[in-house]
């Protein structure tokens, strides 16, 4: 059975590449940001929810690994870089804005693959 934080990381990267999609094609729109910013959200929530009670997005081993930890510092490293990408933007000039919003893509899929690869394997 899925949990739910496990739901809200799904939905936050669906989210987070709908929203990139649409700030693609509309040089960084306001609502394509706020959809952005509630995916960044999203995914801070469901870091946070297991210290609230509620299950972990994915089953942690008793004891820490590598490459666990680097996938948390990498999810840590998406929210900074979308904090930069808001804070560059331009409507005049988008194009570091949307390099970031690319980079961040890229990166949260990353930290995706590393937290599953270290979780499950």
């Amino acid at each position: 059975m899925t949990r739910p934080s496990e739901l809200l990381v799904i939905v936050a990267y669906s989210l987070f590449l709908a929203g990139s999609a649409r700030s693609f094609r509309t040089d960084g729109e306001l609502f394509s940001r706020l959809i952005m910013f509630a995916a960044v959200l999203l995914d801070m929530l469901a870091a946070l929810l297991p210290s609230t009670g509620l299950q972990a997005p994915l089953p942690l081993p008793e004891e820490r690994k590598p490459l666990i930890s680097a996938a948390v510092l990498t999810g840590v490293s998406v929210w900074v870089l979308f904090g930069a990408g808001l804070a560059v933007y331009s409507p005049k000039r988008p194009g570091l804005y949307h390099a970031l919003v690319l980079v961040i893509e890229i990166v949260w899929f990353i930290d995706l693959m590393m937290f599953i690869y270290g979780a499950y394997r």
